[in-house]
């Protein structure tokens, strides 16, 4: 199967919503990124919204354009079932994929449900947050072929979607605690910043005049410490404009090089 790619007017599309993404601070915000989605890979339905691991579904920030019937009968017995959504609750995944589970057995009664209601292609996506508040996005109708594609899309733009959902989360539920400041060395949000810049590892090795594997050795760090599992991921939490607490001399243990890494960064 080829790789799907995406012309130069989609990746320029494909950038402009991350930047958008940056100063989302309102639910109805997230929902112009997530239906900006259709530049790209033309959908017939899409929905968005939240998913608490302890209180449910949070119908206040949640947004469609499914059938309202649908919507009604599938939120109060297949959202668990979804195979994106039931990863997040099962599993310590911090972003899922329907497409990641292809053996998935959906129930008789949601297949029946979307078939009556005329919905074909399915795709969604979840992202954890911060205290078991989760998003989730899914999309249907969309032409079968160009299901590639749309999984490519979302691996790049639910993280920032994710992040967008969680603005607006908080301020319409201020009572949960802020997540501490994150502690990045001098040289690790040195780093972040190239990532967030587009640059590749190799790229930034010659940039810093550091070594490929002390680059390596640094982001693996910054994942860590960020709670993120990818470079998409990563761009999008430096594009949120968080506060980043910089370590003012960080201890060796932070800053040591891998073992035959070049160690005068």
């Amino acid at each position: 199967m080829n790789q799907p790619g995406f012309s130069a007017k989609e990746f320029q599309r494909l950038g402009e919503i991350m930047y958008d993404a940056r100063s989302v601070n309102r639910s109805d915000g997230v929902w112009k990124l997530v239906s900006a989605v259709q530049h790209v890979v033309p959908y017939e339905f899409s929905g968005c919204g939240g998913v608490d691991l302890l209180r449910g579904v949070d119908p206040a920030l949640g947004h469609s354009t499914y059938p309202r019937e649908f919507c009604q009968l599938y939120m109060g017995q297949g959202l668990a079932a979804d195979p994106a959504v039931y990863r997040l609750i099962t599993s310590g995944q911090s972003v899922t994929s329907s497409a990641d589970e292809p053996a998935f057995s959906e129930p008789k009664d949601i297949t029946s449900l979307k078939l009556d209601f005329g919905i074909k292609t399915c795709l969604s996506a979840g992202v954890r947050g911060e205290h078991g508040t989760c998003s989730y996005f899914a999309f249907s109708n969309f032409d079968a072929k160009q299901t590639d594609k749309l999984r490519l899309l979302l691996d790049i733009l639910t993280p920032h979607f994710h992040l967008s959902y969680m603005r607006c989360h908080s301020a319409w539920n201020p009572e949960r605690p802020a997540p501490p400041p994150t502690l990045l060395s001098k040289r690790e949000e040195e780093i972040l910043r190239w990532v967030a810049a587009g640059k590749t590892n190799w790229e930034i090795s010659v940039i810093l005049k550091v070594s490929l594997n002390t680059v390596k050795f640094h982001l693996k760090n910054v994942f860590q410490k960020i709670g993120v599992e990818n470079r998409w991921s990563a761009i999008a939490y430096w594009q949120t404009g968080e506060q980043h607490r910089v370590i003012p001399s960080a201890p060796p243990s932070d800053d040591r090089s891998p073992s035959g890494a070049n160690t005068t960064d």
